[in-house]
Order: structure tokens, then C-alpha cells, then sequence
């Protein structure tokens, strides 16, 4: 059975008051991709929702939708579209990851984006030299605590990493291998792992957020660990997965705002 690890990511800025949304319209926007919600954990500032796909965090004025599989984020965001009036969104960014095997997505890039430009007159940008993707931008989807970085690690090896094909590990057992409260220690996580195997968490420090999935396919091996965080805040974790998981592929993607622009940058690391 093959699972499609790649990723599709959703962030939008408002100027609602997303918190004072109920649980029930967020169970509804991540249905219309296909998803559903496992568990939740919060504090004042941020909700977070580990997905049967990825995850889904919630600010005052920002939300982050990320999700994997076979699901549809374009859904979600037309769902979205339906409670928040235009004039209130102030940014969106949809990205869309290169796909192992895109004939069986739902859809692709260049509908997706067409469908949100007509709604929003925003820009598309394709990569295509060693990481492939696409995102369709409007705004510059920038706050203080927006998205810094993302890491992806594809083809992965090593003996814990055959363990992980082979069978489910305990979330626990995984955790103790990625260090967690090493490198982590004053953020409540909230993590799973998936029947028959797969490996997903989400973690919050008042506004700030990390997270990151493991899907150890043969056809698609794949980690994504992405944060709010400063990159030097997370160097030595980016450095520990890879030592772990000895990828043949690893991308970093950083995400610069300055003068009212969004300047993304991808780094090829091997």
C-alpha cells in the first residue's frame, strides 16, 4: 500500500478572532480536505490539532493547515472563504510539494491556484531545480510568529528507521529517539503514532509551534519538521535528524519577511 508523505500547506492572516472560533468549525474545515481531528492541546495564545493528515494551529489572527495523503487543502479553503469575509483576509499562502505519485491527488497545482486567483489577485511561484514545488501567494503572510523554516528529509535509512517500516513504534519509543526534551523540553507535545505505521506531533511554547511527521513508506520515506522558531534555535535538531534518519535527500526552506515582502529561500543541505 503506498501513503503520500508530501505535503500541502495552507497559511492565512486575518483580521478576525480566530481563537474565538468553536472546535466544530474547525472539524468541518478539515473534513473538507479529507482529514479529521485525533487530539488537541492549547494555552492562551494557540490551538493546535494533530490530523489523521498532518496538523492544523490556530492563532488570534493566523491560522496553519497542513495536510498529506490523498486530501484536497483547496476544499478547506474555500470553506474558510465562507465564514471570513475577503476584506478580512490580509494574507494566504497555499503551497504544494512535489508529489511521489500526483495522478492520484485530487487535484493539481495549476487548478488550485487558478481557482484562488479568482478570488484573490495573488502570485504564483514555481521551484524546479532540485526541490520541486509550487505556491500561490497573496499578501505576504508574514507575523512575528509566522512560519521560519521547514525541513525535508526524503529517502531515509538506518536501524531505527527500519524499525519504523517494519511496525508501529510507540509514540513514547519515538520520542526518546528524536530527543525531544532535549531539545524541547518546555514545549507540550502532543504526538501519535498510526496503525500500521506512521508518526506524527505537534508541539506549543505560548505562540511559538513546531511540528513534524514521519512517513516511513519504501516507496516514499519522508520527514518534515517545521517551526516558528529561529534558525538557530532548531540547527542542532535539523543536524540530530539527519544523523538519525541519514537521508539521501534534505531540503531546507526558510521563509524571510522584510519591507512588507516574502522573500523564500530553499537550501539544498544534501
Amino acid at each position: 500500500m503506498f501513503y503520500e508523505g508530501t505535503e500541502k500547506r495552507l497559511e492565512i492572516t486575518c483580521k478576525r478572532n480566530l481563537l474565538e472560533f468553536d472546535n466544530f468549525f474547525w472539524q468541518a474545515m478539515v473534513k473538507q480536505a479529507g482529514a479529521y481531528i485525533i487530539s488537541q492541546v492549547e494555552n492562551e495564545q494557540l490551538k493546535a490539532f494533530l490530523l489523521s493528515e498532518s496538523s492544523l494551529f490556530v492563532w488570534k489572527n493566523r491560522l496553519l493547515l497542513i495536510t498529506c495523503g490523498e486530501t484536497h487543502l483547496l476544499q478547506a479553503v474555500l470553506y474558510f472563504q465562507k465564514r471570513v469575509q475577503r476584506s478580512d483576509i490580509t494574507s494566504l499562502l497555499f503551497q504544494r510539494h512535489q508529489n511521489h505519485q500526483p495522478n492520484r491527488q485530487k487535484s493539481n497545482f495549476q487548478q488550485d491556484s487558478l481557482q484562488l486567483q479568482r478570488q484573490l489577485q495573488g502570485d504564483s511561484h514555481h521551484w524546479s531545480e532540485n526541490y520541486c514545488g509550487d505556491i500561490f501567494l497573496f499578501g505576504n503572510n508574514q507575523q512575528p510568529h509566522s512560519t521560519k523554516n521547514i525541513l525535508m528529509l526524503h529517502d531515509l535509512k538506518g536501524t531505527f528507521f527500519e524499525c519504523l517500516q517494519q511496525r508501529k513504534v510507540d509514540a513514547k519509543t519515538v520520542a526518546l529517539q528524536l530527543k525531544l526534551a532535549t531539545y524541547f523540553n518546555h514545549f507540550t507535545i502532543d504526538q501519535y503514532s498510526f496503525e500500521p505505521k506512521g508518526y506524527s506531533l505537534n508541539a506549543i511554547d505560548g505562540q511559538d509551534y513546531f511540528t513534524l511527521h514521519l512517513t516511513p513508506e519504501k516507496q516514499s520515506s519522508y520527514i518534515s519538521f517545521e517551526s516558528n522558531l529561529q534558525n538557530n534555535q532548531v540547527t542542532k535538531f535539523h543536524q540530530h535528524l539527519i544523523k538519525l534518519f541519514s537521508p539521501q535527500r534534505a531540503y531546507l526552506m526558510f521563509f524571510n519577511a522584510s519591507n512588507n515582502t516574502l522573500d523564500i529561500e530553499t537550501k539544498v543541505l544534501i
